[in-house]
Order: C-alpha cells, then structure tokens, then sequence
C-alpha cells in the first residue's frame, strides 16, 4: 500500500479494512488477504488483525450476514464502487458499507459507517410528517402512503377493502359559538372513539380539519363493511356526537384510488345533504347528480357574468279593501338549453356557492330601479319586498351596500320590505336582530317568509324586529278541507301575529273558498294565483297604468 493511500485511510474517521485480491492460475479471485485494519474498525467489530489474515477466514459480528466477500469480488470485476445499507443484529446498528476497488494498488477499500443515528432521525422526522399532532393519528400524508399500498396490495391479491370518510357535523358552529379549544375537544374525542376500532385491518386516519379517513383492509365480502359501519355510527349515537360518512369499495365501484376517494366524497356530501348525522354508500346514480350539479353551477355563474336573470312581480293585495298593497320581487332564470329553471333549484346551489352574493346585489338594485320608475312614472305608493338569503344577510357590509343603492335612486326606504326565512335564526340570533334593527330605523319594513316550515317558536317572533309575518301555502292550501284541523291552525297563527301588532300576508292563495276564509280569520293581505300571478315587468308597467286585464289570474 503506497504512503499516500495509507494517509488518506488513516485520515477517515470509520472502521476500515483493507484488502487485496488473492487469485489462482487462472486469475480467478479466491480471497482477499487483509492488508490493513484501522482501531476503529477492530472496536466495532471486536477483531484483530492475527485472527486471520484473509476475508474468508474472519466473520466479523458487525457484518457477519453479510455476503461481503462477493461483493468484494464484484467491485474489483465491476471496477465500480459498491454501496449498500445492511442492519447488523449482534450490534443493533445500521451500517453503511461501500468497497472501492484502488485500480493502481490493486486493493479493496472497505468502510463501515454507523448510520444507526442518521436513520432513527429519518425515522422520526418521516413519523412526525405522518402524524397529526392534536390526535396522534396519522394525518393525510400517512392515508396517502397506507392507502396506496393498500389499493396496490389488494389488486395484486384480489381482495376487497373499503374506504369511509367521516365528518363531524358542524364543527364549525362549535368553533364559533364555544370557542376552537371547545372544537379541539371534540376532535379528540371522535379521535379516540375511532382509535377503539383500530385493529390490524383498520386503519385510521384524520383526514382533514373535521375529517376521519377509516380503510378497512383484507374483506371478505361486501356486507361485512355495513356491519362495521353500523357499529361506529352506534357508538358516536351513545356518545351523542353527530357525524356523518361516505363509503366506497375497492373493486364494487372502482380500482382506481383517485376515484375511490372521489367516490367516498361524493357519498358523505349526499349524507350532509340528506340531514346528517347517518352514512351512505356510494352509487352511480350519485355521479350522475353531481354531475348535473356541476354543470347548473357552471350556467349559473355563466348566468351572473351575462345578466341571464330577469325579474317577475307578484301582486299583493288588501282582503278588505282588494286595493293593491304592492309587490313581491320574484328572480327568474331562463337557460337557452335548459329551459326555466326554478329558484328552488338554483337558490340553494347560489347559497352553497356563494354566488347568492352577486345574485343578490343584482336583484337589490334592479328592484330598487323599478320601484324608482314606477314612483315617478305611476306615482306608485306601494311597498316591494325583495327576498334576501341569510347568506346574504351575514355579509358585514350588507347594510352598507343596500343603503348605497337606495340612495343611488333616491327611493324612501319606507317604500321597501325586506323578506327574510326563518333559517337566518340559526345562528347568531344576536348579530340578525341588530341588523334588522338597523333596517327597521332607516324606515325599512321587515317581513319574516315561509312561516311555519322551519324553526319558527313563538320566542322568535318577539325577539325579531318584524312588521309583517307571511303564512306559508303549505298552511293555505289546506285550510278548506273538511277536518278543520289546517283551518283552526291558521286561524290561530293570524290571532297570535294580530295581537303582536303584525301585519300578515297569506301566500298561495288559489281560490275564491280559501279568500273568505282568510277574510273571516282577519288576514290583512293576500298573495297568490286567485288574485294574480308574478308578472313581467311589461305587464306590472301595464297594470299600474291603468290596465286591469294585465293583470295575469286563474
């Protein structure tokens, strides 16, 4: 070994062993005669150099399965250095070997580093990647990884898994009325519920913020994931935390992980739409619907971009007097390829969209230029209601914006009523009626809609700041049948509002028996097809200039 070889190997801080080729006579190498071994190597390995003097002869315990003689031989065949990772059992230690063949010196250069510190840092840095910090369950960099393994393993086998992603059911109210360490909580909580099921073929995860990712591995069949399924969901009942759950199954709906997850997905927002708190499984028919969905909400901001809406009218008029109380704004929407499609429809997609927002300052400000024409050019003097979403309503510069466009067309504020639903109590009750107060000082009626199909309480009612209340048709449209049962009912509901200084409008009122019987229970106005339909703004212009068959009736 020449002196500048032997400098450099004495300068590397790793157990070292040198050695160099021993071949027959027909060149072929049968071992490898140790020519240096270095301290540290001999303290790793608890060797010395007069133990043998070949590598064959020596099996030191730090590489003692390791098959280093032939790899020794490869690196002098290969000229090439060889590098490889082995765990040793004796020393519970990983070790980095590399040979380097010296062309010039005809020798083998091996060295053993300990990355045994190295690799327990990977190890740990990978686990705290994978895990999420609140739970202790693996986050979705963990699903990722086990769920592909999962899916690769299962095709190559032929067996079944299933996929469950679980929500908590409003989380986010919980983060805003008790506070995000009240929200923690709860995590935690569903968290170690889920952890009760984890097993060697269950695998849990937190998927996402509210989110829980369940892969039930190695089924047998199909209907083993329903019992499963159905023994989560009772022990969340037991616990009364509300979750709901979308389930897919490797091979029944797809084979493909992306849309496994797509699918899942697809199954909890029908159980979200569907009311909550239960689990559906996928099918296509889902697809097909979201599909659908995806297309409407795609014309529908095609719609807000062109102007595609237009505004109908439906009169109002006084039980007693028949005169004409005013007007309620109605949005159309007529799609060139799919025809009219109903506000019941495109509402609630608006809402869940957010493009109500844009919708809604549209119908504001058209609304309020038609009031403004009809004031100057019939001397109209009555009220226009426009609907606003509770969407809408929560906006912190709502107030802002419709006081601008009011004072953009100079139009009283006493001639405008605002119509909200009862959905707008849910939350924030506090934050609803200092706004509507805010409307109702700025001359601003405020009509509470669809009365009595959703949360209303008599509680409500004297906390909002109402002056008209507007009895669903669900109420009316029944009130001349002959149990009485709908009639006493709404005749009660007019006496109640009556007595708390409210004004009420009964809506979808169809026919002449259903008119007198309003008029008999004290109804103040009446809105429906009897007395006339939502009109055009051409037939409205028509009828408030004198024209009374503009008006369009049954």
């Amino acid at each position: 070994m020449s002196l500048d070889l032997g400098i450099i190997i004495n300068n590397i801080a790793a157990p070292i062993v040198v050695g160099a080729p021993v071949r027959d006579s027909d060149n072929k190498i049968v071992d490898f005669k140790i020519r240096f071994i270095n301290d540290d190597f001999k303290a790793a390995a608890g060797h010395v150099l007069q133990d043998s003097k070949t590598f064959n002869g020596f099996s030191p315990r730090i590489v003692s399965s390791v098959p280093w003689f032939q790899m020794a031989v490869n690196t002098v065949e290969g000229k090439q250095l060889y590098n490889e990772t082995y765990f040793s059992p004796s020393t519970k230690c990983y070790y980095n070997i590399k040979m380097n063949y010296v062309k010039e010196e005809d020798l083998v250069v091996v060295t053993f580093i300990d990355i045994t510190s190295e690799r327990e840092y990977q190890k740990r840095l990978k686990e705290s990647l994978i895990t999420d910090t609140l739970t202790g369950l693996q986050n979705r960099h963990g699903f990722i990884e086990t769920f592909d393994y999962i899916a690769d393993t299962s095709r190559f086998e032929n067996k079944i898994f299933a996929l469950l992603i679980i929500d908590i059911d409003d989380l986010k109210n919980v983060n805003d009325s008790a506070g995000v360490p009240e929200g923690d909580s709860l995590i935690i909580n569903v968290s170690n519920i889920l952890k009760r099921f984890s097993r060697g073929n269950i695998h849990i995860f937190r998927y996402g913020d509210d989110e829980f990712a369940i892969i039930i591995s190695n089924l047998d069949s199909v209907d083993s994931v329903s019992t499963f399924t159905d023994t989560i969901y009772e022990a969340f009942q037991f616990e009364n935390i509300s979750i709901s759950g979308g389930i897919s199954i490797f091979k029944e709906h797809s084979e493909q992980k992306n849309e496994l997850i797509r699918f899942a997905n697809m199954a909890l927002h029908h159980s979200k739409k569907n009311g909550k708190n239960i689990f559906t499984t996928f099918d296509f028919d889902m697809q097909r619907v979201l599909i659908q969905h995806l297309t409407l909400q795609t014309k529908l901001t095609s719609a807000i971009l062109d102007s595609n809406f237009v505004m109908y009218y439906q009169p109002q008029f006084d039980i007693k007097t028949k005169e004409l109380r005013g007007f309620e704004a109605l949005i159309r929407w007529e799609d060139s390829e799919l025809g009219n499609i109903p506000p019941s429809v495109f509402i609630p997609l608006a809402e869940e969209t957010g493009l109500i927002l844009p919708i809604g300052n549209w119908v504001l400000e058209s609304t309020i230029r038609t009031l403004k024409n009809w004031q100057d050019k019939f001397n109209f003097k009555g009220i226009v209601s426009i609907n606003v979403s509770p969407v809408q309503l929560k906006q912190e510069n709502f107030l802002e914006n419709l006081f601008a466009i009011l004072e953009k067309y100079k139009v009283d504020p006493n001639y405008l009523e605002i119509e909200i639903t009862e959905g707008i109590m849910i939350n924030n009750m506090r934050a609803t009626i200092d706004k509507l107060q805010v409307l109702r000082s700025m001359g601003l009626k405020v009509s509470l809609d669809d009365f009595g199909t959703g949360y209303s309480s008599l509680s409500y009612l004297q906390k909002l700041p109402l002056n008209t209340l507007k009895i669903d048709k669900s109420f009316i449209s029944n009130i001349t049948s002959n149990d009485g049962v709908q009639a006493n009912i709404t005749s009660s509901i007019i006496k109640m509002v009556d007595n708390m200084g409210l004004e009420t409008i009964a809506e979808g009122v169809e026919n002449e028996d259903q008119l007198h019987l309003l008029k008999d229970f004290n109804c103040n106005i009446v809105q429906g097809f009897h007395s006339g339909k939502p009109m055009p703004l051409e037939l409205c212009n028509e009828f408030l200039a004198g024209d009374m068959s503009a008006l369009i009736t049954i």
